[in-house]
């Protein structure tokens, strides 16, 4: 969908890459192997208050060497905002356009300093229900100096991507659950739920919530329960607006066990769908690859999953 720093790479390995305040996540995928893409490399690179950001996306990119491969990168999550509207009746470059001068009134900062994409979602089955899209705005500075960090790298940018994307992807291309399916991606500070089904997406909000897997169990529990009203509040929207019945389960897309066994008895509780832990047994491992030295940035998998062919 998004593709603001855009360019076509022949080479079938591909580097996901999520940036993140305090840290960056890198996966090479091979691409070449259709329905199971081959993930080839991964790290988790910390940012040291002393070493420059782009020296050490440099040095970690030469660890892999990915140096001179196509990238499909995340933006932070304070560098965007994600914004639902109704979507008029435009073609989608009047759209762009047209939601630029909609969405004046609710950033905070400059339109003309943004950019803007959109992402239209799917018609609810409730008459007279409007249609809805999503309006992706970005501040352009921040593009433009991810972007650039990229290039330092000696990487072909492909595109410039967000997280919920990334989400979708491994959505569609690892779990394919054939209804609507809840997720949620559990991340200090930028948690995101969202419901998809194949390539559609219908949902897709932020918590900003803090949680701490060392925090005292009376502490992590509370803030489990809140999450899970949170998670509830999303399902009960989904099935209100689309009419389409509930989705079948949540799956969870978190690096730490605490949190999850936490969040799993906060679920009993206060959710009404049935909760697991995200699979990646679908994807292949090169040898020597493991998926956890990513933590809670595997969602550089499912970045570098974009412009797979889908079959539904």
């Amino acid at each position: 969908m998004l593709s603001w720093l855009k360019n076509r790479a022949a080479s079938s390995r591909v580097l996901g890459l999520d940036m993140y305040e305090h840290g960056v996540a890198m996966a090479v995928i091979d691409r070449s192997s259709g329905d199971r893409p081959l993930v080839t490399g991964s790290r988790w690179c910390a940012f040291d208050p002393a070493e420059d950001r782009a020296a050490a996306v440099k040095r970690t990119v030469r660890e892999l060497g990915a140096r001179g491969l196509p990238v499909v990168a995340t933006l932070p999550h304070t560098a965007y905002s994600l914004v639902q509207l109704e979507a008029p009746e435009l073609a989608t470059e009047e759209l762009r356009e047209a939601m630029r001068w909609r969405v004046k009134e609710l950033i905070d900062f400059p339109v003309e300093e943004a950019v803007i994409d959109v992402l239209k979602l799917p018609a609810s089955r409730r008459p007279g229900s409007p249609e809805l899209l999503y309006v992706v705005v970005a501040r352009q500075n921040e593009v433009e100096q991810l972007g650039e960090l990229l290039h330092q790298a000696g990487l072909i940018v492909e595109a410039i991507d967000i997280v919920e994307m990334a989400i979708r992807n491994l959505a569609m291309y690892l779990d394919r659950p054939g209804r609507p399916r809840a997720y949620l991606h559990m991340y200090s500070g930028q948690t995101v739920i969202e419901i998809v089904d194949g390539p559609e997406l219908y949902l897709s909000r932020r918590v900003p919530q803090d949680y701490d897997a060392d925090a005292d169990t009376a502490l992590l529990h509370a803030q489990m329960e809140n999450l899970a009203l949170e998670v509830q509040r999303s399902l009960d929207y989904f099935e209100s607006q689309y009419a389409l019945g509930p989705a079948d389960q949540l799956s969870v897309i978190v690096g730490d066990d605490r949190l999850f066994d936490a969040l799993q008895n906060a679920a009993h509780s206060f959710l009404t769908v049935q909760i697991q832990r995200f699979d990646f047994a679908g994807i292949g491992l090169a040898k020597g690859v493991e998926l956890k030295t990513l933590g809670c940035g595997v969602t550089a998998v499912g970045s570098a999953m974009r412009g797979l062919p889908w079959a539904a």
